[in-house]
């Protein structure tokens, strides 16, 4: 296997900015084969995780000036967390979910590219449950 390429990013809010770090592109199919078949994800799913999706995109734009207060907000297959990088970074009360093994690892990363808090996570899986 090839080495993974990673891309940071700036995205940018208008009244901020969120750093990311991804996945160069969808051909690097980042899942460590072990971890990925123990939970049951198929080598043909890899492909979607590791980047930010176009609904991610506009999903966070839409958080920006979602009202927050006052309310406890889950995000489901939060994959690369852009939205709720975005929900953190506005002090919302949050936690994220995705079934991915590394979806934890990038988003741990990505809260700390910002210098803001960590953001609970659950990997779980949609058909399932039980947390994995």
């Amino acid at each position: 296997m090839k080495p993974i390429r990673l891309c940071y990013q700036t995205v940018d809010f208008g009244e901020f900015d969120i750093h990311i770090r991804t996945l160069r592109d969808k051909q690097q199919y980042f899942a460590p084969e072990d971890a990925a078949a123990k939970i049951g994800i198929s080598s043909a799913a890899w492909p979607l995780f590791g980047v930010v999706w176009d609904s991610g995109y506009f999903l966070a734009d839409i958080m920006v000036d979602y009202h927050i207060r006052g309310k406890r907000i889950l995000e489901v297959g939060c994959g690369i967390g852009l939205p709720g990088l975005v929900l953190n970074h506005r002090g919302a009360d949050i936690t994220v979910t995705d079934h991915h093994p590394e979806a934890q690892a990038f988003l741990d990363r990505n809260t700390l590219l910002n210098h803001d808090r960590n953001i609970p996570f659950v990997r779980v899986g949609w058909n399932s449950l039980e947390e994995q």
